[in-house]
């Protein structure tokens, strides 16, 4: 017998929004974002280019001559050829196995781009399939993949092989990524969630970092790759033994004493009472079924919500431009292994400060701010002056400033998946995520092509990634404000936020509500 009505957010306050549950799923998260920046970065990291004098076939003759006084003639090293020779004191890696030196150093930047191809791709349709079948499966599905894909890539033999399987791993992250941020969200409450999205997205520009120090301690290549298998395996097991399906995916399915059960289970973890004679409603106080659930109609149907993709859309594109364009420009600001490191160091305070700041004045004043902070430092580091004022050795001021831009980015990119999730309706929350970040994933795909544009000018990439900035500013200033709203269940709870639940529209039925299905 029913005796109390409340929402599933109501319920998940009262079992503990933050307790050992909770914390285990941070964790995991942490890893899963760890271990994805690792892989992300993980081509980058491994192509770091040793000096290298590439040849020609004259030289070749030259220096296989046994005369020593011809061999000192040689003066062609800036003469592009397939041949290839270290300079003195290194050794064989990733770059001479699969021959990516001079007229195949084009494929480096192909490869850092496919595995955003694969990102682009999958990212939407597999978000979908998360809406489908649940938070829990469509996880872990998409962490074993990770799992089988890596033991392929420890396998491969040629370049080819290597490339398909950094696609597949791009896939697999697209859908991952969104899926956990998803699930962790739906068992908590907004500032646990806002705190788990920055340390984890802190933890992704860690995993950048630590790519680059692994390559450059490992004997093999191959090597590299035991760290990300470790980690997703563990990843797997924690999720499977500890993680149920989500209680707001549940509810909104209409299954809502599998919803409860989801709840009780979360509860005994945590160590609070199971709720007993409860009923489950939304945040606008409709019982919530979906058996005959029009798929993502409501997304392209409904104004506001089509607007406010757009807008965010754009919003993720400037970042992953400021985020991934930037990294990739590493190697022209010094050495790239130390700049990659520093970059990965930067990001954890500006993500903790961002917490704290968005916590107080709300999510959409804070991206502003950062957006704007992040382009004052991109102008400034286009002085050339600063570039010779030296910090610590090799690390000038430019590179601080061209650091903290990229940290600034992170920060909002970080943010913008937890104000993309209070935004939308339950049962379209993953695909509307995951539209957002196929628009960020063509940001990553421009990325990898700054090492090509570097040599036109080093600047190029600061005009462009600062236009963007000043752009996604003011359309981010269209999309209402989340701070302290509760996450809406259905579409009356989506008017509500938008429009205070005054809104005039056409005829557009909500598949979220029982009454509106046909029976």
């Amino acid at each position: 017998m029913i005796s109390m009505e409340k929402t599933v957010l109501r319920c998940i306050e009262e079992i503990g929004p933050t307790g050992r549950f909770q914390l285990c799923m941070a964790i995991m998260c942490f890893i899963s974002a760890l271990f994805s920046g690792y892989l992300t970065f993980h081509f980058q990291s491994l192509t770091v280019s040793p000096e290298v004098v590439c040849l020609s076939q004259a030289c070749k003759v030259l220096l296989n001559s046994d005369d020593p006084e011809t061999t000192k003639e040689v003066m062609c090293s800036t003469v592009r050829h397939k041949d290839w020779t270290f300079v003195e004191g290194h050794k064989e890696n990733f770059l001479t196995e699969f021959n990516l030196y001079c007229d195949r150093k084009w494929l480096i930047s192909m490869g850092g781009t496919l595995y955003f191809v694969g990102f682009f791709f999958a990212v939407a349709p597999l978000s979908s399939i998360t809406d489908k079948i649940g938070r829990k499966r469509s996880t872990e599905l998409f962490v074993f993949s990770h799992i089988l894909l890596i033991l392929l890539l420890a396998i491969s033999t040629s370049l080819y092989q290597v490339i398909i399987c950094r696609i597949l791993l791009g896939a697999a992250h697209g859908g991952m990524s969104v899926a956990m941020s998803v699930a962790f969200y739906e068992f908590t409450t907004a500032k646990p969630a806002m705190l788990n999205m920055m340390i984890s997205s802190a933890g992704f520009s860690l995993g950048g970092g630590l790519s680059g120090l692994v390559a450059m301690w490992s004997a093999h290549w191959m090597q590299t790759l035991v760290p990300p298998l470790v980690g997703f395996v563990v990843l797997l097991t924690l999720f499977y033994f500890i993680v149920p399906e989500t209680p707001h995916w549940l509810f909104a399915k209409g299954n809502e004493s599998a919803a409860i059960c989801s709840l009780n289970e979360v509860a005994k973890f945590n160590g609070y009472p199971a709720l007993q004679n409860v009923g489950l409603v939304s945040v606008s106080g409709e019982a919530t079924s979906s058996k005959k659930y029009q798929k993502s109609n409501i997304l392209w149907n409904i104004p506001f919500l089509r607007n406010s993709i757009a807008r965010l859309s754009f919003a993720w594109f400037t970042v992953a431009i400021c985020y991934y364009g930037l990294e990739f420009n590493a190697g022209s600001l010094g050495n790239e292994y130390v700049i990659m490191m520093l970059m990965g160091c930067f990001d954890t305070p500006f993500k903790l400060a961002m917490y704290v700041y968005a916590g107080k004045v709300g999510r959409q004043w804070a991206c502003q701010t950062y957006l704007g902070l992040a382009m004052f430092c991109l102008i400034l580091s286009g002085v050339p002056a600063l570039n010779l004022i030296s910090i610590y050795g090799s690390i000038t001021l430019k590179i601080i400033l061209v650091a903290c831009g990229r940290a600034l980015g992170a920060a909002v990119f970080a943010l913008l998946y937890i104000y993309t999730t209070e935004i939308l309706p339950t049962l379209v929350r993953s695909l509307g995520l995951s539209c957002c970040s196929t628009a960020a994933r063509v940001g990553s795909l421009l990325s990898p092509c700054v090492i090509l544009v570097d040599e036109i000018s080093p600047y190029i990439i600061y005009v462009f990634t600062v236009v963007c900035l000043m752009v996604a500013m003011k359309l981010l200033r269209g999309i209402p404000e989340t701070l302290g709203k509760p996450l809406p269940n259905n579409l009356e709870d989506c008017e509500k936020l938008f429009c205070g639940g005054e809104i005039k529209r056409k005829k557009v039925e909500d598949p979220f509500k029982l009454d509106s299905l046909k029976m």
